[in-house]
């Protein structure tokens, strides 16, 4: 059976033309590497060498070995090398799901960062209801998931990369649309657009828990406004949103206000199946904490 070394030493051989140099070049000596060409010529079953006094020449079967065998170890090296950068997350394929919000600010910073810095890891992003987010991620659908009020199971492990203050997102001809700031009891009337439960719990619950703090059981409505063709539905609506600051000035027919009292923000974390986390996903990971610094500016609802 034909060996690497082998090839790789013939090589040596045929570009020094001498067993010698060839020898020197390989930091061996030269008896066990004229074995070693010995026994590939056998396994051939072909001269691959003429010896004489002055060197070494290529017999015709050596040159029609030569330059197939410097493709074959350039072919090996490059797979060796590809190999290594997988392993290392330089290479390959990322698979991120993320909640609605993160379309906004988070995922295409991250994204931009991570394509300047890893230039040859495809990334493959998926936005996502934070419901299917977990079991995705322990079928391997996605790699990673950036989820805005994550959902928490055991087997997944999640960390919080950025909080952010809570605006409001009115329709742009709202009645509240051009003040500065809107305290959220004067809002105890209005209709808000929630994610419904069964798609998202955890954000459904800690919105809900907002305007509880202020005082009020809000209005729920399932109008939505996440998708470009949901927004003419929102903006004639009516309705009122409660939404992390990244939103503000992203969706078209719209206004953000900020929040006067009672504040609060919303957590966007990063998570993984920790038993399939590839090593591209790792570095992401490792991306996204050096790129958000996580400060809560009021209690985090959580």
């Amino acid at each position: 059976m034909l060996e690497l070394r082998h090839l790789r030493y013939f090589l040596a051989v045929a570009e020094e033309r001498s067993i010698s140099r060839a020898a020197q070049r390989l930091h061996m000596a030269q008896s066990p590497l004229s074995a070693a060409i010995r026994r590939l010529e056998t396994d051939i079953g072909a001269e691959l060498l003429s010896r004489g006094s002055r060197g070494v020449t290529l017999t015709p079967a050596g040159d029609a070995l030569l330059e197939r065998a410097r493709r074959i170890l350039e072919s090996v090296d490059g797979a060796v090398a590809a190999a290594r950068r997988a392993a290392a997350g330089e290479l390959g394929t990322l698979r991120v799901g993320f909640s609605w919000s993160a379309r906004f600010a988070t995922l295409p910073a991250l994204g931009q960062q991570f394509a300047e810095r890893f230039p040859e890891v495809t990334m493959i992003t998926q936005e996502m209801w934070n419901a299917d987010m977990p079991t995705a991620l322990r079928s391997g659908t996605i790699d990673l998931a950036v989820s805005l009020c994550a959902e928490r199971e055991t087997e997944l492990e999640a960390e919080v990369i950025l909080c952010e203050p809570v605006v409001v997102l009115l329709p742009a001809r709202h009645r509240l649309a051009e003040r500065a700031r809107i305290d959220l009891a004067d809002l105890s009337q209005e209709s808000f657009s929630v994610f419904p439960r069964e798609l998202a719990p955890r954000l459904h619950d800690a919105l809900l828990a907002i305007c509880r703090r202020a005082g009020f059981e809000p209005k729920v409505s399932r109008i939505p406004f996440h998708s470009a063709g949901d927004i003419g539905t929102f903006a004639d609506s009516g309705a009122v949103a409660l939404v992390p600051d990244s939103v503000r000035g992203g969706v078209p027919g719209t206004a953000a206000v900020s929040l006067g009292r009672p504040q609060a923000i919303l957590e966007t974390a990063l998570v993984w199946h920790s038993p399939s986390l590839s090593p591209a996903a790792s570095r992401f990971r490792e991306l996204a904490r050096s790129a958000f610094t996580a400060r809560s500016e009021s209690p985090a609802v959580r």
